[in-house]
């Protein structure tokens, strides 16, 4: 049996886009472990993210990791071989292995890394029309894989069968979407869009209140908008309009 073992804590690891993720792994040696070198590469570009070497430091870095990329100098002399990747982007999904070396020995191991995206809080407005007809339309971007979108009134109700949504490619892989409800005889009251991400089970949502139109003196007309913010997993915007 080799005098080398890694063990990784998950095969397969999921981040979140903008956020800091650490790839951990655990290296068992007989040997001093400072007496090995360790590389983290990411496969499918066959990019050097680090190169550990006790007498030389990081060498060949590939310069997109410079900065982005670090392990854990303080802990490496107990066995601590983890990466660690600051403001992840869809584009650092793929495997990466993780190559450990001694004077008479060299082991591989690999761990498959996806990136999951929540993107920008829904926006809903009510675009004009000459009839009169009421359309709420809401829209984000950044969001991957792609969500699920739904709607519902002030009561609680389901409205998503009344509504049609878009899904379209993004910069930098990621997934828009525009979701567009449309009704008969709108009751004044508050209306939900809620947009979700379910592999890291998080969404936003924003709410539109409807209020119908009453004529006001001189034929003028108001409208307020309102803000607020909620829970860490739903931004919601309130806006008000007078039909």
């Amino acid at each position: 049996a080799g005098r080398l073992k890694v063990k990784c804590k998950e095969e397969r690891v999921m981040a979140k886009a903008g956020e800091d993720d650490v790839i951990q792994c655990q290296l068992y040696s007989r040997n001093k472990v400072g007496s090995v070198a360790f590389v983290w590469k990411k496969e499918d570009a066959a990019e050097i993210i680090y190169n550990y070497t006790a007498s030389r430091g990081n060498r060949g870095q590939n310069p997109s990791y410079r900065d982005r990329a670090q392990v854990f100098d303080n802990e490496i002399p107990k066995g601590n071989v983890s990466l660690r990747l600051r403001n992840v982007t869809l584009s650092d999904s793929g495997t990466y292995s993780l190559s450990v070396a001694s004077r008479s020995q060299r082991i591989q191991t690999q761990v498959f890394l996806r990136i999951r995206a929540v993107g920008t809080p829904p926006v809903i407005h009510s675009p004009s029309d000459d009839l009169g007809l009421v359309v709420l339309v809401c829209e984000s971007s950044g969001w991957y894989p792609a969500p699920s979108v739904s709607w519902e009134n002030g009561l609680g109700e389901n409205l998503t069968r009344y509504s049609h949504t878009e899904l379209t490619n993004c910069t930098g892989g990621s997934v828009c979407v525009k979701s567009t409800l449309e009704m008969d005889n709108w009751p004044s009251g508050n209306y939900t869009c809620s947009i979700w991400n379910q592999e890291l089970d998080e969404g936003l949502s924003s709410s539109f209140i409807l209020i119908h139109r009453v004529p006001l003196v001189g034929g003028n007309e108001q409208g307020i908008r309102l803000g607020f913010c909620g829970c860490p997993c739903a931004i919601v915007s309130l806006k008000t309009l007078l039909v």
